[in-house]
């Protein structure tokens, strides 16, 4: 049975219309793909961002590797969205292994510097997040760890509390060389849209209370919950928090 201790959002994804769905996945596009990267220190703003993946314009003087992360990342949401409409579907390692390996493949064709291996398999290496006071797994239990998470969390039947432990105990695996700050904010909104929840908005500008509650169930669910509701003021469905 689904829980429903913290997610208050006034709006579910049923709640919208087509064209409004559409409208708040197209800005959450541009948005989930600026801030996502921003976090993990890519230079480009967003009006940068939002110019290069709607009309494929490069940002001058910008490192091309960012700018091809970029548009991996914003390939590996698609991929995000299009899947999570199949509700029957229950995610699982070859899938995130994959958008893994989507989000940096055209970044190691041409800029290799940018990007670490190896892609699409787990890191051999140990690792810590800067600034968070967590235990990652070990190279050897990574595999298990992983399976094990989602064995214990069926991705179609989560709620916002369940997605924001998920995303806990997946950052403490950290199975991958890089990117698995972005890889772990695509699987919350793939999670949120299988259960017709509003994908959150986590801002750049936020990344330090991200990172403090990066360790709490309880504080991230509500943090995540304020980033459904910055969702939905980029579509106007809601007014600007205070």
């Amino acid at each position: 049975m689904k829980k429903e201790e913290c997610n208050k959002s006034p709006k579910k994804l049923s709640d919208l219309t087509l064209k409004q769905r559409e409208e708040l996945f197209r800005q959450l596009r541009i948005s989930i793909t600026h801030h996502s990267n921003a976090m993990e220190g890519t230079t480009l703003s967003y009006g940068e961002t939002k110019e290069l993946l709607e009309f494929g314009y490069t940002a001058g003087h910008k490192p091309l590797g960012e700018q091809l992360v970029i548009l991996g990342f914003a390939k590996a949401y698609d991929v995000i969205v299009r899947e999570a409409s199949n509700t029957n579907y229950v995610l699982d390692s070859s899938f995130i292994k994959d958008i893994h390996a989507i989000m940096f493949e055209d970044a190691l064709q041409v800029s290799p510097q940018y990007v670490s291996k190896p892609l699409g398999t787990y890191r051999m290496d140990e690792r810590y997040i800067k600034g968070v006071d967590i235990s990652l797994s070990s190279p050897r239990h990574i595999s298990s760890d992983l399976e094990n998470l989602l064995y214990r969390f069926k991705s179609n039947e989560m709620s916002l509390e369940d997605i924001a432990e998920f995303h806990i105990l997946f950052e403490q695996i950290h199975p991958f060389a890089d990117g698995n700050g972005r890889v772990g904010r695509l699987i919350m909104a793939f999670q949120a849209i299988q259960n017709n929840l509003i994908p959150p908005l986590i801002l750049n500008d936020y990344r330090d209370n991200y990172l403090t509650v990066l360790n709490n169930k309880e504080e991230l669910c509500r943090f995540l919950e304020d980033g459904t509701i910055k969702s939905l003021e980029l579509v106007k469905l809601l007014a600007p928090l205070s």
